[in-house]
């Protein structure tokens, strides 16, 4: 079972990319002091959200039967997604308005205390991790399901971790960020403009507008 984890992860991680890539680029390439040992630890920080989201996610479906079957109701995953979309979007507006105004002379953003503790790096990743995991593939829902019917707790535990490493070498290439940052210094502000862009996109075209109309 650990091969298989491992595969259809390692398989299927374009998916992982496809939906962290916008929140994770911008954010990584827009931080203040940007080092090697800060941006592995965000970017583990917001792995390990995602991660705790498809535990939590597995947890609210085996409860409410719905693993029943390996196929997902596309409603349900359509309204996560959008979900998801709003939190994570939120999440990035609130790390732009705090700490990383794209127009600011010195870049520090706003000099409210509350929102910039609320919008710092660290809760950033958490959160944007928390909402990225809302959005349900294929893959995940397979590797939810099998894990949950692996017959042990444990081994469904440990089934769901192997599949989360199996698409962890996709994000080796945000490691070098932090040297690509110190070659071209407009790179922060082109990647924090585009930050608080995204996170328009994500809460009005990706969220609200789906959501309600």
């Amino acid at each position: 079972m650990i091969v298989e984890a491992l595969m259809l992860g390692f398989s299927t991680g374009t998916y992982c990319t496809m939906y962290c890539g916008p929140v994770l680029i911008p954010f990584l390439c827009g931080v203040e002091k940007p080092s090697s040992k800060r941006n592995a630890a965000l970017t583990g920080t917001f792995l390990l959200s995602r991660l705790a989201m498809y535990f939590i996610l597995g947890c609210i479906f085996g409860a409410a039967g719905l693993l029943v079957s390996s196929f997902f109701d596309p409603v349900l995953v359509r309204h996560l997604s959008m979900y998801a979309y709003i939190f994570c979007g939120l999440a990035l507006l609130l790390n732009s308005f705090g700490t990383r105004f794209p127009w600011s002379k010195d870049g520090s953003g706003c000099k409210c205390k509350k929102l910039r503790h609320i919008g710092n790096d660290w809760l950033t990743a958490i959160f944007t991790g928390l909402a990225v995991g809302l959005h349900l593939c294929p893959p995940l829902w397979t590797a939810i399901t099998r894990s949950f019917f692996s017959g042990s707790g444990i081994a469904g535990v440990f089934y769901l971790i192997f599949f989360y490493l199996g698409t962890l070498p996709f994000f080796v290439p945000l490691l070098g960020i932090p040297f690509l940052s110190r070659l071209t210094p407009m790179i922060k502000r082109i990647a924090r403009i585009a930050q608080l862009l995204i996170g328009l996109y994500f809460v009005i075209f990706a969220g609200l507008i789906p959501l309600f109309f």
